[in-house]
């Protein structure tokens, strides 16, 4: 079973258990967000296409994570003129775990393995996120004038 839903702009193709990254939703780790914009939701041989939406249609989305997207760099440079300008742009997305997709009575859920093992995964990458900080000029000058007393 899966769906087409539309979201921030996007259309993604999605099943259950997955996690993708939309682009900023504004609600809080750990809230279920419902999606009404379903665009096609297809169990099998049995595929509803919506005229734009499939009524009836819903998935219910786990929201595990907000954060920044990698650096984009955009640079701009002329010949022989000596400019050049740099811009970076870091994109805010939101990372969720796709929990229901329904239309009518066919039903999906995932089990809850699968959330608590996407959960475990968000909380593994934060805390590595955490130990790969580089340090700080303070806390070199610190870590440097310990080690000389």
């Amino acid at each position: 079973m899966y769906s087409v839903i539309e979201c921030g702009g996007f259309q993604h193709k999605i099943t259950v258990g997955e996690t993708l990254k939309v682009p900023k939703m504004e609600a809080k780790v750990g809230d279920v967000v419902t999606v009404s914009n379903v665009l096609l939701f297809a169990n099998g041989d049995k595929v509803q296409i919506g005229a734009p939406l499939v009524s009836g249609a819903a998935v219910k989305l786990e929201v595990l994570n907000q954060g920044k997207g990698d650096k984009v760099l955009s640079f701009k440079r002329k010949a022989r003129k000596r400019y050049r300008r740099i811009v970076g742009h870091r994109q805010l997305f939101t990372e969720v775990l796709v929990t229901e997709i329904a239309s009518g009575a066919d039903k999906s859920s995932v089990d809850e393995k699968a959330k608590v093992r996407a959960r475990a995964r968000i909380k593994a990458l934060a805390a590595q996120k955490v130990q790969n900080v580089p340090l700080t000029r303070a806390q070199k000058v610190a870590a440097a004038s310990k080690e000389g007393k």
